[in-house]
């Protein structure tokens, strides 16, 4: 137990410092595109970064969970799996792209909001195999300080790029390119290094690819359900209020999203040793989730009790004041913040020590909740509450799933 202890305060370490550097990077950019393009501009790229991720949570197949079960205890299986996974996570992106522009024709979507649609895609397709695919496996080999570097680096080519475009070509097609180049250019990276190590075997080994989807397809429908379950606030007010509306919503969410700040580094500290832990079959896996959530909960705690004391001041020095109205749906998601924290890591738990199916049916079961208390709540909120009323209605929607799959999680896990 001593020895994962160390590696994980170690790992935490690296990622704390990582993430937080790049949260400090980030921080400029997200405090100037409220202010340059505005509640109703910033709503349509709202809508694009969800609509995006939405689609693209088809794409990992879940194979992170093979790789997070497999690789630990035989780092070599890489050479024999790599390649064959990104010709299938190719195809699979191309499949995705072309379901998402038909889906936005369909909805009879104007055509800026096409644009950003589709070029948030390309950039969710790669963002999303780097965390769940490539950067995964360079973790679970050891490469943490390596990926952090990379992170950060990438995070200063997407920010020093948007900023030159907001100041002389304003556009949220622009910043969405920039979004899509600087993942590019991450995921070029470390393809680079994988065919140096010889990671990269140009053969699709088909016995691999059975064993792989057979083994993850249980695991596939549970990661879907909660990308989508993560998506459904945002494209329910999209559909059931207005694109201002989801401006606000969105400015307050991504408030909460800088809080979260730690959920990476609990992930990719904690999980390669978890996955040690488990395969080792006695208690130190019980264990180990035990001494972590209640870290977690040390960790995440003051989190949300610093944005209830300072959120109208973080709010109104970030996004400005057109954005005044998101200060009262930040107040309402504050509580959220904490249990995403919790569900994030039980549900990282869960993925290592269970079935696929019982996870998937907690999801179908939130997201039935969250659509059902969406649509009732929403045409409320703003009846009440007035311009920015959606969002409260929709925090109030989303501390309730949360708070459900909280419950279902742990009494799974126990």
């Amino acid at each position: 137990m001593a020895k994962s202890e160390s590696s994980i305060l170690k790992n935490m370490s690296v990622m704390t410092v990582s993430v937080g550097i790049t949260q400090v990077i980030a921080l400029i950019l997200k405090s100037l595109m409220p202010r340059i393009f505005g509640p109703e501009k910033m709503g349509i790229f709202y809508f694009a970064e969800s609509f995006a991720t939405l689609f693209f949570a088809f794409l990992p197949l879940g194979l992170s969970t093979y790789i997070n079960r497999h690789l630990p205890a035989k780092p070599d299986h890489i050479k024999d799996i790599l390649w064959t996974v990104l010709v299938v996570q190719v195809v699979t992106a191309l499949a995705i792209g072309l379901a998402m522009y038909g889906t936005l024709i369909w909805q009879g979507q104007d055509q800026e909001t096409i644009i950003v649609t589709m070029i948030m895609g390309g950039y969710a397709a790669l963002f999303t195999f780097q965390k769940d695919i490539f950067q995964k496996i360079y973790i679970l080999l050891g490469d943490l300080f390596m990926i952090s570097r990379l992170n950060i680096i990438v995070k200063i080519v997407f920010v020093s790029g948007s900023v030159l475009i907001l100041y002389t070509a304003p556009s949220i097609a622009a910043i969405a390119v920039m979004h899509l180049a600087s993942e590019a250019f991450g995921f070029v990276y470390l393809l680079r290094l994988a065919r140096k190590a010889d990671f990269v075997t140009v053969s699709l080994s088909t016995p691999y690819l059975r064993t792989m989807l057979k083994y993850s397809l249980p695991f596939y429908f549970a990661s879907v359900l909660n990308g989508v379950y993560g998506q459904i606030d945002s494209i329910m007010l999209e559909q059931f209020a207005t694109k201002l509306e989801l401006g606000y919503f969105g400015a307050a969410y991504k408030i909460i999203g800088m809080g979260l700040f730690l959920v990476p580094v609990f992930q990719n500290a904690i999980t390669p040793v978890l996955a040690q832990a488990l395969s080792k079959d006695d208690d130190s896996f019980a264990i180990m989730v035990k001494d972590c959530l209640h870290n977690l909960m040390v960790c995440a705690l003051p989190l949300a009790v610093g944005l209830i004391i300072f959120g109208d001041l973080i709010a109104s020095l970030i996004n400005g004041p057109e954005f005044d109205l998101s200060r009262r749906i930040l107040t309402f998601l504050t509580p959220v913040l904490l249990m995403m924290y919790l569900n994030t890591f039980l549900g990282s738990c869960l993925y290592l020590a269970s079935s696929g199916q019982r996870l998937s049916l907690i999801f179908i079961v939130g997201g039935v909740i969250n659509v059902g208390l969406d649509m009732a709540l929403i045409p409320w909120g703003i009846h009440h509450f007035g311009p920015g009323g959606a969002g409260i209605a929709v925090s109030f929607a989303t501390f309730l799933c949360e708070t459900y799959v909280f419950f279902a999680m742990l009494f799974m896990l126990c």
